[in-house]
């Protein structure tokens, strides 16, 4: 009789033990899900923010080359010089796109961590 319920308890622990692990791993799971829709909504929404804004430069460009071409009394002048403007931004973030990606990825980690703290905070 004793040596049934001493079995019967081990199993019982090992059953407890089993759905521990699986309960741990779905809890990993579930704090994966949720930190990897919060990247990927933050990350959407920069996306259609950069689209918005590469619009509007769009269309600021747009004026500015039609601005100037009134102004210098040439086209292809007015556009030209908005084209080497655009060029030259493109040439500077190229040579500082070190320093730029640095700064991203730290604030990438930093809401990451951020997250992982509020997530210690709750428990």
């Amino acid at each position: 009789m004793e040596e049934k319920k001493v079995s019967t308890l081990f199993e019982e622990m090992r059953d407890d033990i089993g759905k521990y692990i699986n309960s741990t791993l779905e809890l990993g799971k579930l704090e994966a899900y949720e930190k990897l829709s919060l990247g990927s909504s933050a990350f959407l929404y920069g996306l259609i923010l950069a689209g918005v804004c590469l619009m509007a430069l769009l269309f600021i460009l747009v004026a500015a080359g039609l601005y100037l071409a009134e102004l210098l009394g040439s086209l292809w002048i007015g556009f030209g010089i908005v084209a080497a403007f655009a060029l030259l931004i493109v040439i500077v973030l190229l040579i500082i796109k070190k320093p730029l990606n640095k700064k991203f990825t730290n604030k990438i980690i930093r809401f990451l961590l951020k997250q992982d703290d509020k997530d210690e905070t709750k428990q």
